[in-house]
């Protein structure tokens, strides 16, 4: 009996899970269980075990089910892996673009840590979110020799946002509608990349409506982007997970989320400042018409969130 109590609450939780990835949620309870839906979907394979045991055969094929099903969801994480390497192949000889996003907690990480991270991997172009002006101030003069160049918009609390670059921006843009500052700028280089740095609204514990709203207007925005514009990046805090149906509708074309593109699967960025390694997997880059060469997530000393290192290359007729 304590079996088969066990092996029903795995499977639901399970299941709970599944739903949760498939359905375009709006409410709450269902986008928070779409943050964990990788977690609860683990409990698949111990409930098709014990279903097993305490109901035979057909407990093993209900459980089987589930147990497919929830795999289902995650196999699109690592499915691009060999199309996106066979393409960067045969084009090895493309330039290179390296991309850093860092969200810096309401302007309190360490931003000496930040600019040594930078030091480090010598980005091309630094996207921040939680960008405060005090820590721009703070900023601008340690980047002015690796990133002197910046777009940015900041703002107290977690609004602020700014985009650095080795190389000078034009079509700088602030984008309307967003809770917390979205810009743009593109960047003058060979291939002439137009970079956004975004960052909506959480869905908890705020009122989810206007995660949902802003994760549907960034769709729009991203729409409207003429094929023959050249190659883009979309880099920030999504607040969205892969298992969120909004987030992967952004993927539903031409873009890409680069850890996917990579087979990476799910870089677990939050929380980041807790004793237990990050869950969720909410920071992301993503690109169009581009080929991904590298994505990891690296630490950001004294964030609440990893940042996200992404090296990216031009097509040929792009570079």
């Amino acid at each position: 009996m304590v079996s088969a109590s066990a092996a029903l609450l795995l499977l639901v939780v399970a299941v709970v899970g599944i739903v949760a990835h498939l359905l375009d949620a709006r409410g709450q309870s269902m986008l928070v269980a779409a943050s964990l839906a990788h977690v609860l979907m683990l409990a698949a394979l111990p409930g098709a075990v014990l279903a097993a045991v305490a109901f035979g055969w057909w407990g093993l094929a209900a459980g089987a089910a589930v147990l497919a099903s929830a795999a289902a969801t995650q196999m699109p994480l690592k499915r691009r892996r060999f199309e996106k390497k066979r393409r960067f192949t045969r084009k090895s000889d493309e330039s290179n673009l390296t991309v850093l996003h860092a969200n810096i907690w309401l302007g309190q990480a360490d931003l000496d840590g930040l600019v040594a991270l930078v030091e480090q991997h010598r980005p091309d172009v630094l996207t921040l979110v939680e960008l405060t002006p005090e820590a721009d101030a703070r900023l601008r003069p340690r980047l002015a020799g690796s990133l002197p160049h910046a777009y940015v918009s900041a703002a107290p609390g977690g609004n602020g946002t700014g985009i650095y670059s080795r190389l000078p921006l034009v079509d700088e843009q602030r984008h309307d509608g967003f809770v917390t500052e979205l810009l743009s700028a593109r960047v003058e280089m060979p291939g002439r990349p137009l970079v956004f740095a975004v960052h909506p609204v959480p869905p908890w514990p705020r009122e989810p409506s206007e995660w949902v709203r802003e994760l549907g207007l960034l769709r729009q925005l991203l729409a409207k982007i003429p094929i023959d514009d050249g190659p883009v990046v979309v880099a920030g805090d999504f607040n969205a997970t892969q298992d969120h149906r909004r987030y992967r509708d952004l993927q539903d074309g031409r873009f890409v989320d680069a850890a996917v593109a990579t087979g990476a699967g799910m870089l677990r960025t939050y929380p980041a400042h807790t004793w237990h390694p990050p869950v969720i997997a909410i920071d992301h880059v993503l690109v169009a018409d581009m080929a991904v060469r590298s994505v990891e997530a690296v630490t950001i000393p004294g964030s609440d969130h990893r940042g996200i290192l992404a090296r990216l290359a031009f097509c040929p007729s792009q570079s």
